[in-house]
C-alpha cells in the first residue's frame, strides 16, 4: 500500500519536476553557452572560448561591482536581519495593536520596487527632499547631502530602500519561528532569572538559528540579484560607485547589447552566490 502511494505521489510530482528542471537547467545552460561568444543579437555569434572570462578577471568595474555587492550584503545582514528580529520579538510579546502593527510593517513588501525607488528618490532629493528638509529643520544643515550623487553616501542611500522593502517579510518569517517556541522553555528561563534581553540572546536566538540562517540566505539572494533600485536611483553612478553585479550584468547585456559578456557576468554571479550560500549553509548545519 505504501509503495503504491509512493508511486502515485511520484507520478503526480514528476511532470512539475520535469518542467522545473527543463526551464531551470536550460536557462543555465544557455547562459553558459553564450558566455563563450561575442554576440549583440544582430550580427552572427563569434566564438571566443575563454576570452570573455579573461576580460572579466581584468575588468576593474566588475571588481568594483562585486565589492559593492558585498557591501550591500553586509548592510542587509547587519541591519535588516537584526531589525527584523527586533520587530518580530516586539510583536511576539503581544504588544497592543498587534494585528495593525504587523500589517503596517508588512505593507512595504507588497509595494512594487519601482514605486519604492521613486519614493526614496523624492526623500533624497537635495532641494525639497524630506531628509534634507528635516535636517535643516533640526538646525543640522551641515549634514545635508546630495545623497545619491555623493560617493560617500550613495551606496548606503541605495541600500536603504531594499532594507525598507524586505524587512517586513523577514519579520513575518521570524515571528512564525518565535511563535513555534514552547512557552514552557521561556517560563523556565524566567524562573532562572533571565530578563527579556537574556531570553532573546541566550534562549530564543539559538532555538531559531535555522530560520535566521534562512533569512541570511535570503539576504545573499537579494544582494546578488539586486539591480532595479540601482537602475532607478543612480544607474550605477557616480562613476560606478553604486554599481552592483546585477546592474553591471544588465547594463552590459541589455543596455549595450553585449550578450556574450553579460552572460559571462551572469555566470560569475551565479558561481559566487552559490559558493557563499553553500559556505553559509554548511556552517549553519555544522553549528546545529
Amino acid at each position: 500500500m505504501k509503495k503504491e502511494r509512493r508511486r502515485i505521489t511520484i507520478l503526480f510530482v514528476m511532470p512539475t519536476l520535469l518542467l522545473y528542471l527543463y526551464f531551470f537547467l536550460s536557462s543555465i545552460g544557455e547562459v553558459v553557452y553564450y558566455s563563450f561568444f561575442e554576440w549583440n543579437a544582430i550580427s552572427p555569434k563569434e566564438f571566443l572560448f575563454l576570452d570573455n572570462y579573461i576580460r572579466l578577471f581584468q575588468d576593474p568595474v566588475f571588481y568594483r561591482a562585486l565589492l559593492n555587492t558585498v557591501y550591500l550584503l553586509a548592510f542587509l545582514t547587519l541591519l535588516m536581519i537584526p531589525l527584523a528580529l527586533l520587530l518580530a520579538y516586539l510583536l511576539y510579546t503581544e504588544v497592543r495593536a498587534f494585528k495593525f502593527l504587523r500589517t503596517v510593517y508588512f505593507i512595504p513588501v507588497v509595494i512594487s520596487s519601482v514605486a519604492t525607488a521613486l519614493m526614496f528618490q523624492f526623500i533624497y532629493e537635495n532641494n525639497f527632499g524630506i531628509l534634507n528638509a528635516l535636517l535643516r529643520k533640526l538646525d543640522l544643515g551641515d549634514y545635508t547631502r546630495v545623497w545619491l550623487s555623493d560617493s560617500s553616501t550613495a551606496m548606503a542611500a541605495v541600500s536603504m530602500p531594499l532594507v525598507w522593502s524586505q524587512v517586513g517579510l523577514m519579520m513575518i518569517i521570524l515571528l512564525a519561528a518565535l511563535q513555534g517556541i514552547s512557552p514552557e522553555v521561556l517560563e523556565a528561563a524566567e524562573i532562572d532569572g533571565a530578563n527579556a534581553f537574556q531570553k532573546l540572546v541566550r534562549v530564543i536566538m539559538p532555538m531559531i538559528s535555522g530560520v535566521i540562517g534562512i533569512c541570511l540566505m535570503m539576504a545573499i539572494t537579494n544582494s546578488f540579484k539586486q539591480f532595479d533600485f540601482i537602475l532607478i536611483l543612480t544607474q550605477g553612478g557616480p562613476i560606478h560607485r553604486t554599481e552592483v553585479t546585477g546592474s553591471y550584468m544588465y547594463n552590459q547585456g541589455f543596455s549595450r547589447m553585449n550578450y556574450g559578456y553579460g552572460s559571462t557576468i551572469a555566470v560569475a554571479i551565479m558561481a559566487v552566490s552559490v559558493t557563499i550560500s553553500v559556505l553559509v549553509r554548511s556552517r549553519s548545519v555544522k553549528d546545529n
